[in-house]
């Protein structure tokens, strides 16, 4: 097959139809997020807001990546990642030892809801087809497992009768049996199900087989399956993909069953944040689960190792890169240009150092006590960047002491004293009035494009596949030469792409929602701007004391108060969706709030910095307004404090 043009476009896994595409460009990174033996005989429940990756680690286990795997494992860029299968224990110089079963719950498992069964049948019916369907993908991947034909072949597998407490075997399957007998039970009870939801029918009277369990785990064990007398695999792991697309009652049903059972097949859920209900979303604010200690939230764990993400992510820009069709490039940085020090922008920095000297000349001629600072910033070295950072510092930092009401001082302040003052969040800051006053870019890089991604691996791709495709036409034009994007090109890329998701966004959520976070982002733009840059270097995101966040959660209060459980539902679905990034429990000026961070592409739109910690607090009858009417400019200085 081909290698594609542009591989930063093949963006959700199941669009990589070659398993060795996929696991050459799987960066092996993205593994840090599991225990070193993954906790393969364990439950694990993968959450994430769409894009998180979580399909991907799923693939991974599968026997199609697995062979692929083992058969690329010498080749330097499947090494370490073959490595770390190994390591986790799925993987042996002898071949797979684990056996994964992948099926997704996207299909028929919903129209349950709609039959108006009592809840007992429904029951049955959805974990008989769920274990139908399990057992018929365990089969064939069984097949393709010891590389035999499906379904020539499965006469040859064998499943015993497994013994010890917990075991679920449904009324009409007779154990043992060989693996043609499985599959032909398996395939009537699939067809009986789905028939009674095509045709209502005879519904009443139909007789349609399963169990008021989940059985094929405890059936289909890696002691329990054979294949010509000998152990298929060393390890079954079972994982359920799309369990967003069930019900709120069938997830629970599912889940709630799945953390009861007791058998060695390890049982992995994926679900997209959005299968959450407000009270979850809200309770769980982006940290690890709190009910079930097999909960792994992907963007929380990513946020809470940002240089791991920022590892893994380039990681996986290079090997998409190296793996483009058209242009040979080794390293997805080379591609981009990430520092201003170049002679393209000493004309613009000149000019504006010569504009914010001569404001702060003009400040301080009236102001003898900044003579100090003013005299250490005159000697000041470096790149013309590097001076015009300093001398908007400055700017700042009188701006400041001007703003605290000291209208005279009986000593002046001394280099020394400013010194102590210009840290990195202060210069981070001026970077950023810099940019917004001059034109200069602020979002270029690697390294900002990590931050822009949100701890989010499908928004990295989106980004980088935006930017690419600019190297790409380059290359194309020009294939002689080849030219790093500049910052300035890089910058109005991301610009675009972070308008195009704010123009998605009511589609994906309501109108409401973006309104909403239009009023955050408003507000957070106009409090970093103010000339005294507080909270440098600047804020963008709002917090809620943790008492407001259990009203929102509390459905007496939000009976009484409408206006504030509607706020709780765009708060919900601005969280499953990544646009919004709750953290709990934070600890602020002796309390604990949530705070709520803007996704860091939104950040790009209102021209935010991309630190996190940096808020300001709001009570719900604030953000009730914020949501009626939108975030209004407050006049007067004493608004602003």
């Amino acid at each position: 097959m081909r290698e594609p043009r542009n591989p930063f476009r093949l963006r959700a896994s199941e669009h990589i139809e070659s398993d060795a595409t996929f696991v050459r460009l799987f960066g092996p990174g993205a593994l840090d997020l599991l225990n070193k033996q993954a906790d393969l005989d364990k439950v694990r429940i993968l959450r994430s807001a769409p894009g998180g990756g979580k399909t991907s680690l799923l693939r991974l286990f599968t026997p199609g990546s697995l062979l692929a795997l083992h058969a690329y494992r010498t080749r330097d860029d499947c090494k370490d990642l073959y490595q770390r299968m190994c390591e986790m224990g799925a993987l042996a110089e002898e071949g797979p030892r684990v056996l994964g079963v992948m099926v997704s719950c996207d299909r028929n498992y919903d129209a349950l809801a709609d039959m108006g069964l009592e809840a007992g049948r429904q029951q049955r019916m959805l974990f008989g087809l769920l274990d139908a369907r399990l057992t018929l993908a365990a089969l064939r991947s069984a097949l393709l497992f010891v590389g035999m034909d499906f379904p020539r072949d499965l006469a040859r597998i064998r499943v015993g009768l497994p013994t010890g407490n917990g075991v679920v075997v449904a009324p009409t399957l007779q154990l043992p049996c060989t693996g043609a007998e499985m599959y032909d039970w398996a395939k009537k009870v699939e067809e009986g199900i789905c028939e009674v939801i095509d045709g209502f029918e005879g519904m009443a009277d139909a007789c349609v087989c399963g169990a008021d369990s989940l059985g094929s785990p405890t059936i289909l064990r890696a002691d329990n399956v054979w294949i010509d007398d000998r152990k298929i695999a060393q390890q079954m792991v079972m994982m359920l993909d799309d369990v967003n697309k069930l019900t709120a009652w069938q997830r629970e049903k599912l889940v709630g069953t799945v953390l009861n059972l007791r058998c060695s097949t390890g049982i992995w859920i994926a679900e997209r944040l959005e299968a959450l209900g407000r009270d979850e979303l809200l309770g769980s604010g982006g940290t690890e689960g709190r009910d079930y200690t097999e909960v792994t939230l992907l963007e929380g764990y990513w946020k809470r190792n940002q240089k791991r993400f920022e590892n893994v992510a380039v990681s996986i820009a290079d090997r998409r890169s190296r793996h483009a069709s058209d242009v040979e490039i080794g390293s997805f940085g080379t591609c981009l240009q990430d520092s201003l020090d170049v002679t393209e922008w000493e004309g613009v920095y000149g000019r504006a150092i010569e504009v914010m000297s001569g404001r702060v000349r003009e400040m301080v001629s009236s102001r003898p006590q900044f003579r100090g600072w003013l005299a250490a910033r005159e000697q000041i070295a470096g790149t013309p960047r590097e001076q015009a950072v300093a001398w908007r510092s400055l700017e700042i930092l009188i701006e400041r002491e001007v703003r605290k009401g000291q209208k005279t001082f009986a000593f002046e302040l001394d280099a020394e004293t400013l010194e102590e003052k210009d840290d990195s969040s202060l210069r981070t800051a001026a970077e950023l009035f810099i940019a917004n006053e001059f034109g200069v870019p602020f979002y270029f890089g690697c390294s900002m494009l990590a931050k822009l991604s949100s701890s989010n691996f499908e928004q990295f791709l989106r980004l980088s596949g935006d930017l690419f495709e600019e190297v790409l036409s380059t290359a194309l034009v020009n294939p002689s030469r080849f030219a790093e994007l500049a910052p300035k090109r890089q910058e109005a890329i991301i610009r675009k792409a972070a308008q195009n998701v704010w123009d998605e966004i009511p589609r994906r959520t309501g109108r409401a929602v973006r309104g909403f976070l239009e009023a955050i982002g408003q507000f957070s733009r106009w409090y970093t701007y103010r000339p005294s840059a507080p909270n440098d270097p600047g804020v963008n995101g709002i917090a809620v004391s943790m008492a407001d966040r259990d009203k929102l959660m509390d459905s007496t209060y939000l009976e009484k108060n409408p206006q504030v459980a509607q706020l709780g539902e765009v708060l919900a679905g601005a969280l499953a969706n990544n646009l919004l990034d709750a953290d709990l429990d934070y600890k602020c000026k002796g309390e604990r709030w949530m705070v709520l961070n803007l996704n860091r592409l939104l950040c790009v739109r209102f021209s935010l910095p991309l630190n996190y910690g940096k808020f300001k607090e709001k009570t719900l009858g604030e953000l009730v307004g914020w949501l009626e009417r939108g975030f209004k400019e407050p006049s007067g200085e004493a608004a602003l404090l």
